[in-house]
């Protein structure tokens, strides 16, 4: 099964990628002062780092939002963050822009700021330990005419935290070069996202040669039932955070050993 990832002092994460609490005595009956404190930093730093976002996206000011962030990541383990900031983040940002609350151009300053301080983690390989059975290659793309990946590289990340080996391609990708990277990394399995249907069906034929070859799923708005039987693929959650689970379960299945 997959390793956590490790927090910055080398100690090992919990299932859930945090830090596991010092215990008093050993006895694990308590949590320690050090613990308990560093619990409500990381409440604190959750509950703050939004607000400081938006603060900053609405002026534009890329240095408050890059301290914002960082400030977030240093506290709070990645999937912390992830999951209880960034996802709820991209989400009301696309709530506003389909309000017409938000322009275009904080749209992209969002994304562009947010992929700039997330790709830098889809860098740093996965944590893995001398002797332990190697970790499945999992590839995810968009396909083409899709240009919103950032949940995706979101999902990546995750996956990688928990000992996954991701290839990320993200938006827009034709499903020949899929298929191609697909073979060249010897992928376990692939990721599509979509928000639209026709962005699998326009594609099925492909998509169902790249089936065949290799587990695929299918995710996002436009994977529904009949999409995803069309193309032989499965589903996964629409919920990220419950999509990894799934696929960090599914992949410990298909790999037999990790």
């Amino acid at each position: 099964m997959a390793h956590p990832g490790r927090g910055r002092d080398g100690r090992a994460a919990d299932g859930g990628g945090r830090l596991s609490p010092t215990r008093a005595g050993g006895s694990g009956a308590e949590p320690s002062r050090a613990g308990v404190r560093g619990a409500s930093v990381r409440s604190v730093t959750i509950a703050t780092a939004s607000d400081e976002l938006w603060a900053a996206v609405k002026t534009f000011d890329a240095e408050a939002a890059e301290i914002a962030i960082a400030r977030l990541l240093w506290d709070v383990p990645l999937s912390g963050a992830v999951t209880s900031v960034v996802l709820p983040f991209l989400h009301e940002v696309g709530d506003r822009w389909a309000a017409g609350t938000l322009s275009v151009a904080h749209e992209h300053f969002v994304s562009d700021m947010l992929r700039r301080k997330l790709s830098a983690f889809a860098s740093v390989p996965p944590h893995h330990e001398d002797g332990a059975p190697t970790a499945p290659v999992v590839l995810l793309a968009c396909p083409p005419g899709e240009r919103h990946d950032m949940v995706l590289l979101c999902v990546a990340l995750m996956l990688r935290e928990r000992g996954v080996r991701v290839r990320f391609l993200g938006a827009d990708t034709p499903v020949q070069a899929v298929l191609a990277a697909t073979r060249a990394a010897g992928a376990d399995a692939v990721v599509l996202a979509a928000t639209r249907q026709a962005m699998f069906t326009a594609q099925a034929s492909a998509l169902r040669e790249l089936a065949a070859e290799t587990v695929l799923y299918a995710a996002g708005r436009g994977a529904d039932e009949q999409t995803i039987a069309e193309i032989g693929a499965r589903g996964l959650p629409a919920d990220p955070v419950r999509a990894v689970v799934v696929l960090v379960g599914e992949l410990a299945e298909i790999s037999g050993s990790w």
